[in-house]
């Protein structure tokens, strides 16, 4: 039971993962929410545990402790990486496309739908001029005929 009371302990004692651990100072972690993780899916530099990722967060301690500023070590990753390294890039050229898509499409739908509701209700205003007299007293016969049975 003591040895159970141990494990338990232990278990119970390990850092939970969202703090940052001790050698590594909080502004690190910061920073490096900011930046993607280059091997991982979805995960930034912060929340990664990648051989990369742990190696990104040293590198930003590193120039955190040279005195550079958030700015500078941005800029460091984006030389190394390109754009795509950050999690929110900046909007312009291929990005700005990125980001103006989704306004672009919504607009094109917006005026798809408006032609189309436009033509509907043209239509439904529009006399019937197709029809001849002969469909005309045919359709008013068969009317009568279906009344009286």
């Amino acid at each position: 039971m003591a040895l159970g009371l141990w494990l338990l302990a232990i278990a119970l004692a390990q850092p939970t993962p969202n703090t940052p651990p001790p050698d590594l100072s909080p502004r690190v972690f910061e920073i490096a929410r900011a930046l993607r993780c280059p091997v991982c899916q979805g995960e930034s530099a912060a929340e990664s545990n990648a051989g990369i990722a742990v190696e990104m967060r040293r590198i930003i301690a590193e120039q955190l402790a040279e005195g550079k500023s958030e700015a500078e070590i941005r800029q460091f990753f984006v030389q190394r990486y390109g754009d795509w390294i950050l999690y929110e890039p900046p909007a312009r050229g291929l990005t700005l496309w990125v980001w103006l898509s989704p306004l672009i499409g919504l607009g094109l739908l917006s005026f798809g739908l408006w032609r189309y509701l436009s033509r509907v209700k043209a239509q439904a205003k529009a006399p019937l001029n197709d029809v001849s007299e002969e469909e005309i007293t045919r359709l008013e016969a068969e009317l009568n005929t279906e009344r009286s049975s």
